[in-house]
């Protein structure tokens, strides 16, 4: 260990003139040299002074080497902690090396990852990477280098950055900008932001290795936190020769008298570590350390007022100020006093509690009696004839004395009326005795409040007598020196009327003494020289020894973490026991509780790379910001209590959240769901509820009662968070009843409803719906950053656009259905146009609409104009859509394959044998055909070919070749697009009135009437259908499909699948999804299998599947 220096010689190191000593500068380290938690620099040359340091948030910049006196925290930031890592090789052990900031508590990390060709950055690193590699080879003139593979990454130091170099080799290249420098051995002399700065990671606490105290005794050092104040006396007698001094203070604070007059208690005195009179010995070598007031506060008061300030002080300001020097390898400090006391006061100071007797409550005749005994004891100091032989001799008692029966004055002959210092007591002790106090209760109480201080003043006169003169000759214009019962070495003691004096004090320092079998906090010789018998104690700015990391071992993964720090800036934290929150709506980044449902009052605790323990990084999970990062510690293991950085936190387990839900923290609408319902956005406020945002007169907006619809239309999602996993939407909010649009208003800077023909979509405000106090109640805010927010005047109910640091109003959104298209189970439907005509299936399977009248027309049979609407989309769909098939007669048994309704977009450009496009009518139109199909899945239908061959085709969402990575054996064509249809509304104001809207998206996807042609084209102009159900007759007409082959047969019922003929083969049932509801081998030849409502596939063994709509 490195012994701490004798102070003179420290304080002289600490104060070179000129600038740099020589052994400022970071002389090159032998690897061989280096020792585990060894601090080192690193710098940019040989014997550098230029070093690479480190922020508390883990940025890079360099530093140039100094005293570092006034910039500790760049010292602090410069420093690297060692820790060896072993490796055995033939040749023996040899070392890489991880490297641990002083000041962050980050381990040095780079990712080894190259940008450019060649290898190497297109960029140089301005700050430490998390999750990078943070173990290093080290030769000089190699600079920090790590090998992976088949190349070396080095990196060196630049201009505030470290550059980074990748070479395809085995071998350290030559790099000249990165070396290993040894530490000043220099003391530093410690202004006081240096001091609170190193003091800051605990609190302010300071603590001792190798001794302290002991347990009988208080270490006054250990049991306070500490916050320096710079001070220089630079005139006066107490003038510290221009050197920088610093007072401690604790923080505690008390109101005195601190004015001029020294009358009025107004003034606010802290507590500080000060060298007390007092004594641990009789020889008076080893002085008590206490923490109290003294006389004149460092930061407010000249040096013209020491003496007038000490006149009613207990300790002189002297007394209270340090230097603090700090040793760099052993990251420790001493601190030694600058002056010691010479005079110590009265206990009672008698001026001073004459003085403070209270006004209120003061009994006329008692006062009376003080008044004159007060004057006898002033007089009792001084003289009044002007000779030194007509003063009061040492040893004289002010009791026995002789003073004038009118004006108190002391008598120097017996001549004179007199009356003794004792009869003078007895005379306010009568006064007492013949108190009639008052029958109000308030009045005697302060009465007796008096009389309990006069008394108090009585008993400080007890053995009041002169202990010295102040001078042996001429003109007596100084006070003597006095003591009493409770003071009796009067010869150190002033009187309460004289200021206190001091003297310098050098070559002493704050030190553990043992005396006889007890070992106390004192000032002494410099405890590295044997011969003053001081203990060795470091005083220490952390209980931890230098080692390398923390001692923490914390599991990765998502926490709540809780404030645990008692204290802030020595004042009670009122956030103690609160959960941290980054919201971006939550100025004070606090919340009572856990909340399962907000990503910004969640965290990710990683551990840093290269670490077995001892070192994380805790960032929020929502905004990516690493809080807290760095070297971390236990406090309370049980509780998951932890130091890290400079905080003090608690780790709760956040099991309670779903991690697979990454839309938590917003308000979610899915595309589908905005698209098919309306909202209504009210306060969740108590007094406030149900009401819901409205415009008044002058476009500005309030709350008020009334039922208002929304339509939310969501942004394109938005990923973020520490994982990129969570995802957050914006809306667009239409007020559908006017038309409007609710924005943020530039000209005015407030909200606004603006009509739609009156904004341009990219001017249109979107509202994120930010989860605040639960998962149902939002702040509406038009931004996550430097943005505003919704706020409810509460006294008008009018809104406001606030920042976002501003008190939260919360909102409730929730939906009301309305369908932006039909929706409907499977069932069958009539189609019918507003003009009459319905839709119906021809002889050459072709769309067709036919007036009703043709229903009776031989050419058409009743099931041509009946449809089944088969879901393709239904649950979340926006919009719903389905495969429209030609109805089937209850009575046929069919196969699974029926006609289904078909864009012949596709196949527009296809001739008959009359070389004519019978896909296509008119000027281009592709007619609507219904064509032969089953359904395999959801989105596959197995299409038969038209042409001679007649293949089976496969028809997707997209284009699959055989072979692909599904492992198909066949090809998959794009197209079932064209097979899907929905009904959507032809206007907002619509009801029962659609268009038929096919979804392949091409631009001619809406179905039109053409001359009673049912034929594609744009949404202009489309066909306005009806979507009619079928009457009890027609149903009967037409029903589920069955298996009939070669006796097995499936037949729908209420509630399941009934299946006759297939006992001992295998049954697997799935619902439209394609999730499997029932898998079982057949037991019976006629089984009734359950199954959910609505359509069905059924596989039977050997069988090909088929649909059936179970009721």
């Amino acid at each position: 260990m490195i012994m701490n220096k004798r102070f003179s010689t420290l304080l002289a190191a600490a104060l070179v003139a000129g600038g740099l000593s020589a052994n400022v500068m970071a002389a090159d380290i032998v690897t061989t040299d280096l020792k585990d938690g060894q601090f080192i620099h690193l710098s940019t040359a040989t014997g550098g002074t230029t070093y690479l340091t480190m922020d508390a948030k883990g940025d890079f910049s360099t530093v140039v080497a100094s005293s570092w006196s006034g910039n500790i925290d760049k010292l602090l930031g410069s420093l690297w902690q060692v820790k060896l890592i072993p490796h055995t090789t033939q040749a023996g052990t040899t070392y890489t090396y991880s490297l641990t900031n002083r000041l962050s508590g980050q381990l040095l990390s780079v990712k080894l990852q190259s940008d450019v060709d060649g290898g190497g950055r297109s960029e140089n690193i301005t700050a430490n990477e998390k999750g990078g590699n943070t173990e290093w080879a080290y030769a000089s003139g190699n600079a920090l280098y790590a090998i992976k593979g088949d190349t070396v990454f080095t990196i060196g130091i630049g201009s505030n950055v470290l550059t980074f170099g990748a070479t395809e080799d085995t071998s350290a290249p030559s790099n000249t900008s990165l070396y290993m420098g040894a530490v000043s051995t220099a003391a530093v002399t410690l202004k006081a932001s240096d001091f609170n700065a190193l003091v800051k990671a605990n609190a302010g606490r300071l603590f001792f290795t190798d001794e302290n105290v002991s347990s009988t005794e208080k270490n006054v050092l250990t049991a306070n936190k500490w916050e320096a104040v710079d001070a220089k006396m630079t005139d006066g007698a107490y003038a510290s020769g221009g050197t920088d001094v610093l007072f401690l203070t604790n923080g505690k604070e008390y109101k005195n008298r601190m004015n001029n007059a020294m009358t009025a208690a107004d003034q606010t005195q802290k507590e500080y570590l000060l060298v007390d009179y007092n004594f641990y010995d009789p020889s008076k070598e080893f002085n008590v350390l206490k923490a109290d007031t003294i006389a004149v506060e460092p930061t407010s008061d000249a040096v013209s007022n020491f003496d007038k300030r000490t006149v009613i002080a207990k300790h002189h300001p002297a007394t209270a100020a340090f230097t603090v020097t700090y040793y760099i390898p052993n990251d420790s400090m001493v601190i030694a006093p600058a002056y010691v006391q010479t005079s110590i006061p009265v206990a009672t100071t008698l001026k001073a509690m004459h003085t403070a007797l209270p006004t209120n409550g003061k009994v006329t005749a008692v006062e009376t009696a003080v008044n004159a005994l007060e004057a006898a004891v002033a007089s009792f100091y001084t003289t009044y004839d002007g000779t030194p032989t007509s003063m009061p001799a040492k040893g004289d008692k002010f009791a026995e004395a002789d003073f004038a029966t009118t004006g108190g004055a002391w008598q120097a002959s017996s001549s004179e009326s007199t009356i003794t210092g004792e009869e003078l007591i007895e005379a306010v002790k009568t006064a007492i005795k013949g108190i009639t106090y008052s029958t109000t209760a308030a009045t005697e109480k302060l009465e007796k409040a008096y009389v309990a201080k006069v008394n108090a003043y009585l008993s400080a006169l007890n053995g009041l007598e002169i202990a010295d003169l102040a001078t042996t000759g001429g003109q007596a214009a100084n006070y003597a020196k006095v003591s009493t019962s409770a003071i009796k070495d009067g010869a150190n003691y002033a009187d309460g009327l004289n200021s206190l004096t001091v003297n310098a004090v050098t070559s002493k320092q704050v030190v553990i003494r043992k005396l006889s079998n007890t070992k106390v906090l004192t000032i002494g010789g410099d405890p590295a020289v044997v011969a003053n018998g001081n203990l060795v104690a470091t005083i220490k700015t952390s209980d931890k020894d230098a080692t390398i990391g923390g001692d923490a071992t914390i599991a990765e993964g998502l926490y709540y973490v809780i404030d645990a720090m008692k204290e802030d800036d020595g004042a009670e934290n009122k956030y103690y026991g609160l959960y941290f929150d980054e919201s971006p709506v939550n100025a004070a980044n606090y919340v009572a509780k856990a909340q399962a449902f907000n990503p910004y009052a969640q965290f990710v605790v990683t551990k840093a790379a290269g670490v077995d323990k001892g070192n994380y990084a805790i960032e929020n999970r929502a905004t990516a910001n690493a809080k807290w990062q760095g070297v971390t510690n236990v406090v309370d293991k049980d509780n998951k209590i932890y130091t890290i950085g400079n905080d003090t936190i608690q780790l709760v387990a956040a099991d309670d959240v779903d991690e697979d839900n990454a839309y938590i923290g917003f308000k979610y609408i899915t595309a589908n769901d905005a698209k098919n319902n309306k909202f209504t956005i009210t306060s969740a406020a108590e007094m406030l509820a149900g009401q819901t945002i409205v415009m008044v007169k002058d476009s500005s907006l309030k709350i008020a009662e009334g039922e208002m619809l929304f339509t939310l239309t969501p942004s394109e999602e938005t990923e973020y968070g520490v994982n990129e996993d969570l995802i957050n939407v914006s809306y667009t909010i239409y007020n559908d009843a006017d038309s409007t649009y609710l924005v943020k208003d530039d000209a005015s800077d407030n909200y606004r409803f603006i009509h739609e023909s009156n904004i341009a979509p990219s001017a249109i405000t979107k509202f994120y719906m930010i989860a605040v106090d639960t998962d149902s109640t939002y702040v509406l805010a038009d931004g996550l950053d430097d943005a505003t927010k919704m706020v409810i005047s509460t006294q008008y109910k009018t809104i406001s656009a606030k920042d976002l640091d501003e008190r939260n109003d919360m909102f409730i959104v929730k939906p009301q259905a309305a369908p932006a298209s039909y929706k409907s189970l499977p069932k069958h439907v009539r189609i019918q146009a507003i003009n009459g005509d319905y839709a119906a299936v021809n002889a050459k399977n072709q769309g067709i609409a036919v007036r009703e009248g043709d229903l009776k027309a031989d050419a058409y049979d009743n099931l041509d104009f009946i449809f089944w609407l088969d879901t393709a989309h239904y649950e979340n769909a926006a919009p719903y859509t389905y495969y429209i098939t030609k109805g089937v007669k209850e009575t046929e048994e069919v196969a699974a394959s029926r006609l289904y309704m078909w864009n012949s977009y596709d196949s527009a450009k296809v001739k008959d044998a009359n070389k004519e496009l019978p896909y296509v009518y008119g000027a281009g139109a592709n007619r609507v055909m219904f064509r032969t199909a089953s359904i395999m899945a959801q989105d596959t239908l197995l299409v038969p070919t038209m042409d001679a061959a007649a293949k089976i085709d496969t028809v997707s969402i997209a284009a699959k070749p055989a072979g692909s990575a599904d492992g198909l054996k066949h090809n998959v064509k794009a197209g079932v697009k064209n097979f899907q249809f929905s009904f959507e509304f032809a206007s907002k104001d619509a009801d029962n009135e659609y268009n038929i809207v096919c979804q392949n998206n091409n631009g001619k996807n809406y179905v039109h009437n053409i001359n009673g042609v049912l034929a594609m084209g744009p949404k202009e102009d489309a066909v306005v259908v009806n979507v009619l159900n079928v009457t009890p007759e027609d149903e009967a007409a037409t029903g589920n499909e069955t298996i009939n082959a070669e006796g097995v047969k499936v037949i729908a019922a209420n509630g399941g699948v009934q299946i006759i003929g297939a006992q001992g083969k295998k049954v697997v049932i799935t619902n439209i999804l394609g999730q499997t509801v029932a898998n079982t081998v057949l037991s019976s030849d006629n089984a009734t299998i359950a199954a959910p409502q609505g359509v069905v596939v059924v596989a039977i063994e050997g069988e090909e599947a088929v649909k059936a709509i179970v009721k």
